[in-house]
This record gives structure tokens, C-alpha cells and sequence, in this order.
């Protein structure tokens, strides 16, 4: 291998730990209150019907690949605020 695939590899593996690390930190977060659902509701939208099914498959996969907390095609995020 090359010196540019060995520092993307390790660029790659870091990126992969910190992100674990970080995952499990806030896995260690008290939760305060009642789950909630939230959501907005909307009479317009900024796309079309269908415009957000042209995406990049490689780049979905590494999305959730990275995602400790998913639902097949979802990542499951925590509603949070600052302190």
C-alpha cells in the first residue's frame, strides 16, 4: 500500500474509535423526563414528492454503519438541551 491509503486508514480507524468512545460516553448521560416524540408538522416543504430517494447508497451505509443507535433505514437520536 501506498503511504496516502495507509494515513486514510488510519484516519478511518481513529475516526471509528472516537466515534465509539463519544457513543458510549453519552450512553452514560442521565435521562431526565419521559420520552416524547417530537415532530413539525407542515403545509409546505422545501423539496418535492420523491426528490430524497435519489441519494447515495455508499454514503447511507456508512451513515448507519457509524450510528450506535438505528432502526433498519433510521438512526434513533435523543432530543436534548443545553445546559
Amino acid at each position: 500500500m501506498d503511504r496516502q491509503k495507509i494515513d486514510a486508514e488510519k484516519i478511518k480507524e481513529n475516526s471509528k474509535a472516537l466515534l465509539d468512545k463519544f457513543a458510549k460516553a453519552l450512553e452514560k448521560v442521565e435521562k431526565e423526563g419521559k420520552e416524547e416524540d417530537s415532530y413539525v408538522d407542515r403545509e409546505e416543504f422545501e423539496r418535492e414528492e420523491g426528490e430524497g430517494n435519489s441519494s447515495d447508497n455508499d454514503f447511507r451505509k456508512r451513515i448507519l454503519e457509524n450510528a450506535p443507535n438505528k432502526d433498519e433505514d433510521f438512526i434513533i437520536a435523543e432530543k436534548g438541551k443545553w445546559s
